[in-house]
């Protein structure tokens, strides 16, 4: 048994080389950004950074999930601007940053934020995750608790028993360069359509758009270190000390991260309230963006 095994495992590397060359990080170069919004992160390289309304007292940290990026929050960027300085990150790997070779880590993705506000000279934001950005704005809060206000988290992926034997296959070394090289960019549709309750909102358009930015170069490397990271047993008994007030902003239809999971968080959170919006998917700041809107808005003291 051991014997096959031993196999089995360089049969399924070799099979990846001879496929994509296994998943590789970008070697060209970044991706067009406006001058405004690229920041240089030491290790990191280039990052989009939306910056909208500089002069507000206060400051809402945008941190988009999985697959995802800023787009994702741009149906309620701007009237979150109206009040609030809004900054809002492609993360390392995502979108129009740069996708190179480190560590894709909740915690080391909480750094790379922080050495953002740094740049954007903002000490303390609200800081809002969504999806697996929520495992993100969690190791913020911990390890710079001092620089959370406010804590909002959008159908959180927070938790070891939400990963999908998919992830969990991932960490294998050569079956995950492999499970990535095949799969990562299959049925991008039929994947999209399980975030929204309403299927009408997945669009050709959307569709297109989620498919240029997974063929980009390095992005299936990128995916890969992220699901690598996604160590989330780790960290759980750690949810409870988080101290910021936090807002919990679930789709009550939500097919992917179920509402079940929001009130397991609400439990472990030492001051959360829980926001279910009816009729709403995974997305709820795209399928429900007003109730998402009213909610924030209550929650962080009022809007304009």
């Amino acid at each position: 048994m051991i014997r096959f095994l031993m196999i089995w495992h360089h049969a399924v590397a070799f099979f990846c080389v001879c496929i994509m060359g296994c998943a590789t990080f970008q070697s060209g170069p970044s991706e067009p950004v406006a001058a405004g919004e690229r920041l240089e992160i030491a290790a990191r390289g280039q990052l989009r950074v939306i910056d909208r309304n500089p002069e507000a007292d206060e400051t809402i940290l945008l941190i988009h999930g999985y697959g995802s990026s800023t787009a994702s929050y741009g149906p309620v960027i701007p009237e979150l601007a109206q009040r609030y300085r809004v900054i809002a990150i492609d993360l390392p790997g995502f979108g129009k940053s740069d996708r190179l070779a480190g560590d894709y880590s909740p915690d080391a993705l909480a750094d790379v934020l922080a050495a953002v506000l740094d740049a954007k000279k903002v000490f303390r934001a609200h800081v809002v995750g969504h999806s697996w950005g929520a495992s993100v704005a969690l190791a913020f809060a911990r390890r710079h608790a001092d620089r959370t206000a406010k804590l909002v988290l959008l159908s959180a992926f927070v938790f070891d028993d939400q990963l999908l034997p998919f992830l969990r296959w991932a960490r294998v070394p050569g079956v995950g360069e492999a499970l990535y090289a095949l799969f990562y960019r299959q049925s991008i549709g039929e994947r999209l359509t399980l975030n929204f309750h309403d299927p009408s909102l997945v669009t050709d358009e959307v569709v297109e758009s989620v498919e240029r930015q997974m063929a980009l170069d390095g992005a299936v490397a990128a995916a890969l270190a992220a699901a690598r990271g996604m160590r989330f047993a780790e960290r759980e008994a750690d949810y409870r000390k988080v101290t910021a007030d936090a807002l919990l902003v679930w789709g009550a239809e939500d097919r992917v991260s179920r509402p079940a999971f929001g009130e397991r968080l609400l439990r472990d959170l030492p001051h959360a309230r829980l926001a279910l919006l009816p009729g709403c998917g995974h997305i709820p700041m795209i399928e429900c963006r007003g109730d998402t809107l009213e909610a924030i808005r209550t929650f962080l003291g009022g809007m304009n």
